[in-house]
């Protein structure tokens, strides 16, 4: 539902900023439904009404812009009291980017705890340890098939934590940063290297990595690690 990360891609929607949207067999999850991720889901054509869920993985506007619209469009206005919202503690206490008068519309909100196993309908996942980032962030694993390492700076053990036959890694930086707690490209040929997954998506990209043509960054990377590597674009659909 998009590829564009941090303020500046945002901001100019150089790229689309919806996050993803994750399907199997009857469940359907919004993950991360940044700013314009309701235009998104309304131009593909997927109906927020049968969300079953919506994740969050921190409380950065990239991810989590439209967090109020999709729960109001996931349970109809909050008519029909449906589907369960996960995130962090810090998106719901001090200065929330859940509003309070909705609260009441989903199910339930769970409050993201590491390493903790979540079941929504068919879909199985887990949360990483807490990422090294500005505010409370988890990665994500779904079974065996699908590793979502969000945003973070890099850490021994990331990798492993993510490791599964798909993996989506956010890539914001082309160059590493000091004080800018997000994965660079090097980083993410470490990430490939050690987890060898079938399958590498990048995506998130900062302005940066936009400059720098993602697809082709991602071909190099193919040929260096030996792994399919590739560039995601907005609207993309992949099988697993």
């Amino acid at each position: 539902m998009g590829t564009a990360g941090a303020r500046f891609m945002v901001a100019k929607q150089l790229a689309a900023s919806g996050g993803i949207y994750l399907e199997e067999g009857d469940t359907r999850l919004a993950l991360d439904p940044g700013p314009g991720a309701i235009v998104q889901y309304a131009k593909r054509k997927v109906d927020p009404s049968r969300l079953h869920g919506i994740v969050v993985s921190h409380r950065h506007l990239d991810h989590a812009g439209d967090v109020n619209v999709m729960v109001e469009a996931m349970t109809e206005g909050g008519f029909k009291r449906r589907g369960r919202l996960f995130c962090p503690g810090d998106a719901l206490d001090e200065d929330p980017v859940v509003l309070q008068y909705l609260r009441g519309f989903p199910e339930e909100i769970i409050r993201l705890q590491p390493e903790t196993p979540y079941q929504v309908g068919d879909i199985p996942f887990t949360t990483s340890p807490r990422h090294i980032h500005g505010s409370e962030t988890y990665g994500f694993k779904f079974g065996d098939r699908l590793g979502w390492v969000t945003d973070s700076e890099y850490y021994e053990g990331i990798a492993g934590q993510h490791a599964a036959e798909v993996m989506v890694i956010h890539v914001v930086l082309l160059e590493r940063r000091p004080g800018l707690p997000h994965l660079c490209l090097d980083d993410a040929e470490s990430i490939i290297s050690q987890a060898r997954p079938r399958l590498a998506v990048l995506t998130h990209f900062g302005m940066t990595m936009w400059r720098a043509r993602p697809w082709e960054l991602a071909a190099r990377l193919a040929e260096k690690t030996g792994i399919d590597v590739k560039a995601a674009r907005d609207g993309m659909t992949l099988e697993l």
